[in-house]
């Protein structure tokens, strides 16, 4: 699964890395929400649509939203009886174009979760260490999303979104046999297109990343709590780094 990332760069660098037109990104005061290190369920984040042709940023609560919730109440939401709903932070691929929740957005709301990397803890008996996930190059990541409109009872519209997971690649299994599926650039236009209905073509891009272009390495226990936040939850750990770390990581 995923349940907890990083947006460790600025909003210009993010517009620009992801051809967001000038002009046209929504009205949000983006520098006072990234950077930031410790993005938890619930958290708004940023995400990337596409309406008539041009890419939109959009703040989006991370954790899908379902059509039959009835209200909020602070960042829980509540059916009819009041009672809490799930709002799945992860769709797996091998069943989003089939599972009800899931259905309609992946075949006409589909977007991109931009991260500089992600989180996974690894299981050692009755330990759990975490480990600081990132691409080769520091690059940018867009993860594979889905997205909802649901209209709260005063009537605003308001947006959520999932990370879709695959299976993990050779990198990753070591750690988690799950992971985010990060898209490559070259499939970002086809999978933001509304337009593209072409449901097995999408189902072709949800496969694991290349192990060769990710590296990560084991950080401090700071990230377990959600309050925690700044740059030093994703530096390496000298001393917690043994001689049975993949191979892979740094």
């Amino acid at each position: 699964m995923c349940g907890r990332f990083g947006i460790p760069g600025d909003y210009v660098e993010m517009a620009n890395n992801f051809d967001i037109s000038p002009g046209i990104e929504r009205d949000t005061v983006w520098e006072t929400l990234i950077p930031r290190y410790n993005v938890a369920p619930t958290d708004q984040v940023p995400a990337i649509f596409e309406k008539d042709g041009h890419r939109y940023l959009e703040l989006m609560r991370w954790g899908l939203i379902p059509f039959h919730a009835e209200q909020m109440r602070g960042r829980a939401v509540l059916d009819r009886n009041e009672k809490t709903i799930n709002t799945p932070i992860n769709a797996r691929a091998e069943t989003v174009e089939s599972r009800g929740s899931f259905k309609s957005s992946f075949q006409k709301r589909r977007c991109l979760i931009p991260a500089g990397g992600f989180y996974e803890w690894k299981k050692n008996g009755r330990k759990r260490s975490p480990y600081w996930l990132h691409l080769e190059d520091q690059s940018w990541m867009a993860f594979a999303g889905l997205y909802n409109w649901w209209k709260t009872p005063l009537g605003k519209w308001m947006s959520s979104c999932t990370i879709i997971t695959t299976v993990a690649n050779g990198f990753m299994e070591p750690i988690h046999e799950r992971m985010p599926v990060i898209l490559t650039e070259g499939t970002y236009d086809l999978w933001l297109d509304p337009e593209n209905r072409d449901l097995s073509e999408l189902k072709e891009v949800l496969v694991p990343f290349s192990s060769a272009k990710m590296r990560g390495h084991r950080i401090a226990s700071l990230v377990n709590k959600v309050q925690n936040d700044g740059p030093g939850l994703i530096e390496p750990s000298p001393s917690m780094i043994s001689d049975q770390e993949p191979r892979l990581f740094t």
